[in-house]
Parts: structure tokens; C-alpha cells; sequence
């Protein structure tokens, strides 16, 4: 009878234990708060409102099976694009044959690349990094430049631009260069006034702006004066050129602009040897 009643209790004890685990919504292990289905805080230090830092030691699995690794909130199968800076996948070497591996894995080959399988052999992933951004252009047509006013130079020619989107890097209507890659870039840039009468104490400003204001120097210029004269009036052309190195992050964007206070408009020289511009990705 004894025996009867220990069974009957440990029946009970399971059917409640199952039931428990099917009513429960979200398991959590070293958390009282899970944020999905399994949510596992292996740094126990997550408390009631765990920042980017907390939760980048954190492990969850979400209600359609997807993997987060540091991050609450997983829109990939297996996503690793939290705070941490530790972000990464580490591939192995191994004897598989591609067509065991099936289609679509990757391993990491001792001879220091990955190759990826097709399903019937190892292929190598491609080494060759992008083609990195490359401008040439110059300007032979004239552009009215107002005296005392910073005007922006624009509808360029090219005769380089490795930019591999649509229209390349550069655009030589509006002037502007807008950053492929995060990176540091070298830019050159030349302009010349056609002739004409300089005043005493006048000067050009040539200058070479970005968009980017963190851990960049957002705008270079040079300026070219004209303090005085021994002759009364001057006829000449005048000019500058600026030189920059920019810490740009992609789709920063890149302009050239002249400024000059000589009293009246100037137009610029129509010799695009005298007016050119270079961007270098470095």
C-alpha cells in the first residue's frame, strides 16, 4: 500500500514538474528578468537594468531559434553584433570533404585563408581586398566666383574615378566626394582666377571641407595675400591650392570651395591644368 501511495506521489510530483515547464514562458539562468525564451547571463551581473556592457556576456535564444551573443534581440540565425569587442567567429581546420560539409560551409585552411564548400569541393575565398577610392578631375570651364563669398567649385570633369557604385565616387556636377569605406583620405586641390586687377590688401582662400567633425580636422585652407604694391594697380591672375589628409567614415562627404575679397566677381581660369583636384584613399 506503502508503495502504491510513493508512486501515486511521485506521479504527481512529475505531471506538476511538466506542466511547470510548458506554462513557463522564458527560462532564465543567472537572471530573474529573461528577455527570450532562454536567456543565459554568464557574467551574473545583468541586475534590473542591464546596459550594453552587461549584457554583451550574455546568450539568448529567441522564440523562432535565433542565436544572440551578446545582444538581447538576434535577427539572424546566429548574430554576434553586440558592444563587445570580441564580435568575431573562430573557423577551424578540418578533414571533411565538401561534399560531407555540404553547401554553403566555411573553414578555415592551415595555409592561412578560408575556403567555402559548394557541395562538391573546397573553394578559396577571393584575397584581393576592394579597390580603393581614386579621383582625378579638372576644370576648364569658368566659374563666377562673388567677391567676399565662400562659393563651392562644381561641374568638374574627371578623368579618373575607380568608385565602383553608380557614378562612381565623385560627383563632378556638384563637386561633392562622398567616402566608400571608413578610411583615411589624401586630397588635393588647385584653383586659378583668370586675369584681371588686384587691389592692395586683397587675398584668396582655397579650402577643402568634410562632413566629418570626430577625430578629424573638418576643414583645411590656405590663404595667398596681396598686401601691398610699389605700382599703383596690378594685373594678374592669382590662385591657391589646399592639401589635406581626412579621417573619413563611409559616406562622409568631401567639398572644394574659394573665397577672395578683391571687390568684384572673378571668374575661374578656363585651363583645367591650373584647376584640378586629387582624392586618394590611403
Amino acid at each position: 500500500m506503502k508503495k502504491q501511495i510513493g508512486i501515486t506521489y511521485k506521479l504527481f510530483a512529475c505531471i506538476l514538474f511538466f506542466s511547470a515547464i510548458k506554462t513557463t514562458a522564458q527560462v532564465g539562468f543567472f537572471t530573474p528578468t529573461p528577455a527570450q525564451p532562454l536567456h543565459i547571463d554568464a557574467g551574473k551581473d545583468n541586475g534590473a537594468a542591464p546596459d550594453a556592457t552587461k549584457i554583451s556576456n550574455d546568450v539568448v535564444i529567441s522564440s523562432q531559434g535565433q542565436i544572440g551573443v551578446g545582444l538581447l534581440n538576434p535577427v539572424t540565425k546566429v548574430d554576434l553584433r553586440s558592444s563587445s569587442d570580441q564580435r568575431i567567429i573562430g573557423l577551424g581546420t578540418n578533414t571533411q570533404s565538401p561534399a560531407a560539409a555540404g553547401g554553403g560551409a566555411i573553414r578555415y585552411n592551415a595555409g592561412g585563408f578560408l575556403e567555402y564548400s559548394d557541395g562538391e569541393q573546397w573553394i578559396a575565398l577571393p584575397l584581393a581586398p576592394p579597390t580603393k577610392a581614386l579621383v582625378n578631375a579638372s576644370k576648364s570651364s569658368a566659374q563666377s566666383i562673388s567677391s567676399a563669398t565662400t562659393t563651392v567649385i562644381t561641374n568638374w570633369t574627371e578623368t579618373v574615378d575607380l568608385g565602383t557604385g553608380a557614378g562612381g565616387d565623385f560627383d563632378p556636377a556638384t563637386g561633392i566626394f562622398k567616402a566608400p569605406r571608413d578610411g583615411f583620405y589624401l586630397v588635393s586641390f588647385n584653383i586659378t582666377l583668370a586675369n584681371g586687377n588686384i587691389p592692395k590688401n586683397t587675398f584668396i582662400e582655397t579650402a577643402i571641407e568634410s562632413s566629418q567633425s570626430t577625430n578629424n580636422i573638418p576643414v583645411f585652407k590656405t590663404v595667398n595675400s596681396y598686401p601691398a604694391f610699389q605700382a599703383g594697380a596690378v594685373s594678374n591672375f592669382i590662385g591657391g591650392n589646399c592639401n589635406a589628409i581626412f579621417n573619413l567614415k563611409k559616406d562622409d562627404t568631401i567639398q572644394f570651395s574659394v573665397r577672395h575679397n578683391i571687390g568684384s566677381a572673378r571668374n575661374t581660369l578656363n585651363d583645367g591644368k591650373l584647376n584640378n583636384l586629387s582624392i586618394s584613399e590611403l
